[in-house]
């Protein structure tokens, strides 16, 4: 896999995570996840990986799964799901990350019900995926990490 096409395959995988531990067998799905990239797969649980970015601030709210996958020329993609009950999510989701230094390079942008932020600082890209549910939003956050 080229250098440039590894971190997209890394962002979609990472993305994947967030649907694969409702299926039976976390362990089967981590083994064929791991079988297929070459990496290693944690499917994690509702929680934030341990390893996570500290770099990376987080809304908060309730972790509903916490997930990470290292790619065999070490890129690391972590994501984490979590129900923030804050109205204003968006605005304070990304007020959060551009006072921790992140800049948004101009992709995405979120209306009344949903959509994306993104944001970058050093080797790190932070995607963040938004939808409206009642009064309050599911955050999908999707990190990737350059190989060190």
């Amino acid at each position: 896999m080229t250098a440039r096409v590894r971190p997209v395959a890394l962002l979609l995988v990472g993305a994947l995570l967030v649907g694969a531990p409702v299926l039976s067998g976390c362990s089967l799905v981590e083994g064929v996840i791991e079988s297929q990239t070459g990496g290693d797969v944690d499917l994690g649980g509702n929680t934030v990986p341990a390893d996570f970015p500290a770099a990376v601030p987080l809304a908060e709210g309730d972790v509903v799964n916490g997930s990470a996958v290292t790619g065999p020329g070490g890129e690391r993609v972590w994501n984490v799901l979590i129900n923030v009950a804050d109205p204003a999510a968006p605005d304070s989701i990304a007020a959060q990350l551009e006072g921790a230094g992140f800049v948004a390079p101009g992709v995405g942008g979120v209306t009344d019900e949903g959509g994306t932020l993104t944001y970058t600082k050093d080797d790190l890209v932070v995607n963040v995926l938004l939808a409206k549910v009642g009064d309050a939003w599911t955050a999908n956050y999707t990190v990737a990490q350059g190989a060190s």
